[in-house]
């Protein structure tokens, strides 16, 4: 076995991969040298591809020990892909767009993700690009939780689909008007915005039915679980303040334009920076 054999291996196996983009290619190329290091016979293919948002491969031998040493450099390259963004191969974490899940920089993130923008000509926009007027559209329907929503527009087949995951979607919600609803969703709908109070954590009006629709943290009750693992209300709001602040899952970033909610003005942050740094230590 030399450097070229080796080469000519990894170049062999590296269109067996079927993966979304390029970001993975140096963990790749890694991988199968490691393979060729522990002994695989490089006259066998090697195959794999993203599966739910990590890196898979698959491969089998007789030999038993081989086989434990290709399971150990599996691992561990599947371990690695899920911090590797598929579309660069910078930074990246385990992200869900829509129902899938992938591993993104922030970056590639937000350009999956493209915020929901309502201009002063009711136009709704996304990534920059108008997908229709808010006047056109004859009939919209929802989920049973108000969650998701579908728009119908004059003269058009096609259906437009909006989540509660998009920056903007309450917001949206609010702006359309409320005849082109069903009948017997109208109320439910003016009764969410109508009903609105404060959250204390995220320091948002946004709280329904004692859910924050903008952080999504319950708000603090006097009973269960709260009790038990925090003790009084204070450590719990610092705590999910300290969540919000230390943002591991990019969420206040992505939502940084959002503007469905008002902001209240005697919110008040309970964490100190000192406090910070212990949460921190407790967690990494």
């Amino acid at each position: 076995m030399n450097k070229e054999e080796i080469n000519l291996f990894i170049e062999r196996n590296l269109t067996n991969f079927s993966v979304n983009s390029t970001g993975w290619e140096q963990l790749i190329r890694k991988l199968l040298f490691e393979f060729a290091i522990a002994g695989w016979n490089m006259e066998h293919r090697v195959f794999g591809k993203e599966k739910f948002g990590g890196l898979r491969c698959y491969t089998y031998s007789e030999d038993e020990m081989l086989n434990n040493k290709l399971k150990n450099i599996k691992d561990k390259y599947s371990e690695l892909s899920v911090k590797t963004c598929e579309i660069c191969g910078s930074e990246g974490k385990m992200r869900t767009i829509g129902s899938w899940q992938t591993t993104l920089c922030l970056n590639h993130f937000l350009e999956q993700q493209p915020v929901i923008e309502i201009d002063t000509q009711q136009n709704i926009r996304r990534d920059n690009k108008t997908l229709l007027n808010i006047k056109n559209i004859i009939k919209a329907d929802l989920e049973y939780d108000l969650q998701r929503m579908w728009v119908h527009i004059k003269g058009q087949e096609e259906l437009f689909y909006f989540s509660w995951q998009e920056p903007n979607y309450y917001l949206l919600l609010k702006t359309i008007p409320l005849l082109l609803f069903p009948e017997d969703r109208r109320n439910e709908i003016s009764t969410l915005f109508q009903s609105l109070e404060d959250c204390e954590i995220c320091g948002y009006k946004a709280v329904h039915q004692k859910n924050c629709l903008r952080c999504h943290n319950e708000q603090w009750n006097e009973s269960g679980y709260f009790i038990e693992d925090y003790g009084e209300k204070s450590n719990y709001i610092k705590e999910c303040q300290m969540d919000i602040f230390m943002d591991e899952d990019d969420y206040e970033k992505y939502f940084t334009h959002d503007r469905s909610f008002e902001k209240s003005p005697d919110h008040q942050i309970l964490f100190s920076s000192e406090y910070l740094r212990e949460y921190e230590k407790l967690l990494f």
